[in-house]
């Protein structure tokens, strides 16, 4: 069910701090944007390095953000990034991606480090 988006960026990029920090283990927090906790974060990586991208994303709302070069900690599942685009895009969640404000320059994003 898509609603509102509310949550701005930056809001969004706090949260998935937050769930990461918590990794591998779960944390029950509410969506930044609707309050539900249907978040979930999906990881997409090479299997040598674990390094690729990551899908954060409410299953409430269906908002959410994209995370490119990022690091998957070890006990943390993730999709090969080998998996055929079709199969991907199955197995990936469907959410409307929330960006950084148009005007953004680097000092109006804040990173987010570990």
């Amino acid at each position: 069910m898509a609603g509102e988006q509310r949550a701005s960026y930056a809001d969004w990029q706090r949260a998935y701090g937050d769930y990461y920090e918590a990794l591998p283990g779960r944390l029950d927090l509410a969506c930044p944007n609707c309050g539900h906790h249907e978040l979930r974060l999906v990881f997409v990586a090479d299997e040598d390095d674990r390094i690729g991208y990551a899908q954060f994303s409410c299953g409430f709302c269906r908002f959410g953000i994209h995370v490119s070069r990022t690091w998957v900690p070890e006990g943390v599942e993730f999709e090969p990034i080998s998996t055929p685009a079709p199969l991907l895009r199955e197995r990936l969640p469907d959410f409307t991606l929330v960006h950084p404000p148009a005007a953004a320059n680097d000092d109006d994003i804040e990173e987010v480090r570990f």
